[in-house]
């Protein structure tokens, strides 16, 4: 048994040295570490030994046990008081136990009593002593990474790892990461696990993409925890405490979905309270999101509830409108009939794959006719053949119609080369009119347009696909390049100079040159002085 320290106090000496002798406190678990006979030097040996428990008389000269309590607890020191009183002391007794005495016991003292009173203080010393013990070995923990840490604990809580008492506890070590009445939704959210199949590196390339944007703009802003759940899946618990927090949510994911570019499958919870609430919140977004990937990104699940006549023969005419789609890269219209073609579809599961592949060889078939497959198109449908019995019907109807998209995607961007060989004389008569007009403030992209006949919005598509950067890029670009050969030949003002380049203010000149070269005009023109 682990001894705790005791130290005895009574103005009495007889008293006191029959209470330190006669009892077996090894017995109790207990060491006796000092022993006092005044309210005084009780005082100075407690705050010298540190004692577990002081058993102290109530009644003392000059400075009661009621004194000596209050100035230990001044003091901060966590030792349990138990104090000894005479019938007669009952007042003093009581202000004692107002005080935080664990107990008191009258005088004279009954051996029973003593026993039990100092067994029931040694085990609450001890659970205190291993409750700090725990608590110090988290803080522990928390010091050296407290966010991998609570991110691991709130993982588990979330999944009914550990119960519920111990994430309290965890909170409770740690000041200002949880109150009461605080709500957390769940953010699930990966990307559509198809493009394992259609494109693995670009599943990667997304997947990187996402977490980036999502640290950038979740965790930059909020108060969350985060980790991930199985394979695809990324959870965030998000301290929700405006009301307004889904809603942003929605819209962070929009944008990133947008941005990024980043097929996701995602599911937001409704807000819970509390510290059940990370859990009730975790599991609704988690089968939330689950229900989310049975159909994926393209939202083209087969229905779970068709109406159909159970003796109607399958159509090959679904099939058609969709070939058809394909064959004239109409986005729109592959979106419609292959709605069309999932509907058309029997119940049974292995019927579906077999129309689904059916499907598939059409339109690889109508390709290589057409417009010829490339190797990366190739691949894909290699891979989808590879993987169909592997594939959960609905599954294989996802990456199906994504693979038909992308060949339309494949195509467009075809058709976009030949649109840049169409216009690539314009681009020249419009660089040309550029390079003519640096000197005018007036010069936009309107007026560029203008004189190659073209519409100023199609102008401006097609001019940063031909030069790969925008209109008001390339003309700063020129005129900074323009003024870089003037200063170099170092025979004209800078006033002069932004009259050549059409930039009219020399200090709003001066600050875009320096942007875009590192130096001020005067310090650039210096370098090539002789």
């Amino acid at each position: 048994m682990e001894l705790l320290k005791l130290v005895i106090v009574d103005d009495e000496p007889i008293l006191l040295e029959g209470l330190h002798n006669t009892y077996d406190w090894n017995s109790m678990g207990f060491e006796v570490v000092g022993t006092a006979q005044s309210g005084e030097e009780a005082i100075e040996v407690i705050k010298r030994v540190s004692p577990h428990v002081v058993l102290t008389d109530i009644r003392m000269k000059k400075v009661t046990g009621i004194m000596v309590m209050e100035e230990i607890q001044k003091s901060g020191m966590g030792c349990l008081f138990i104090v000894l009183s005479a019938y007669r002391d009952f007042e003093y007794a009581q202000a004692a136990c107002d005080l935080g005495a664990f107990a008191y016991i009258l005088k004279p003292v009954e051996d029973e009593k003593l026993q039990e009173t100092m067994q029931g203080a040694y085990r609450t010393c001890m659970d205190q002593l291993k409750n700090e013990a725990k608590y110090e070995s988290w803080e522990k923990l928390l010091l050296k990474d407290d966010t991998s840490f609570l991110n691991v604990i709130v993982q588990k809580y979330a999944r009914g790892q550990i119960p519920e008492e111990k994430m309290a506890e965890v909170f409770s070590t740690i000041s200002g990461i949880f109150e009461e009445g605080d709500r957390f939704i769940a953010v699930c959210v990966g990307i559509d696990l198809t493009y394992k199949i259609t494109n693995l590196l670009e599943y990667e390339a997304s997947r990187f993409s996402m977490l980036k944007y999502l640290a950038e703009h979740v965790q930059g802003k909020y108060f969350c925890w985060d980790f991930e759940d199985g394979e695809g899946c990324h959870v965030f618990i998000i301290r929700a405490k405006e009301n307004d927090v889904v809603k942003e949510m929605k819209n962070i994911l929009e944008h990133m979905k947008v941005k990024e570019k980043c097929e996701t499958v995602a599911s937001i919870s409704k807000p819970y309270r509390g510290i059940a609430g990370i859990q009730k919140c975790y599991e609704e977004g988690r089968k939330l999101f689950d229900l989310a990937s049975m159909s994926g990104a393209s939202a083209f699940t087969l229905p779970e509830e068709i109406d159909e006549d159970p003796d109607q023969a399958y159509s090959g005419d679904a099939e058609i409108l969709v070939i058809n789609a394909v064959r004239k890269n109409d986005t729109q219209k592959l979106k419609e009939s292959f709605i069309h073609f999932i509907y058309q579809l029997p119940r049974e599961e292995e019927l579906q794959r077999h129309y689904i592949h059916k499907l598939m060889l059409k339109a690889e078939l109508m390709i290589e006719k057409s417009y010829g497959m490339t190797d990366e198109l190739r691949q894909k449908f290699e891979n989808y053949y590879s993987n169909l019995q592997n594939l959960h019907a609905s599954r294989a109807v996802d990456v199906c119609y994504k693979i038909l998209q992308s060949v339309i995607d494949a195509r467009t961007q075809d058709t976009g080369k030949d649109e840049l060989k169409f216009f690539k004389e314009y681009m020249a008569d419009a660089v040309a009119y550029i390079d003519a007009h640096l000197d005018d403030e007036e010069l936009s992209i309107v007026s560029v347009a203008a004189c190659v006949y073209l519409n100023p919005v199609y102008f401006g598509r097609v001019f940063k696909n031909t030069f790969h950067m925008t209109f008001k890029k390339y003309l700063l670009q020129q005129r900074m390049e323009k003024a870089k050969r003037l200063l170099e030949e170092g025979n004209r003002s800078v006033g002069a100079i932004c009259e050549r380049v059409g930039i009219g203010n020399p200090s709003y000149f001066s600050h875009l040159f320096k942007q875009y070269t590192g130096k001020l005009p005067s310090e650039y023109r210096k370098d090539y002085e002789v």
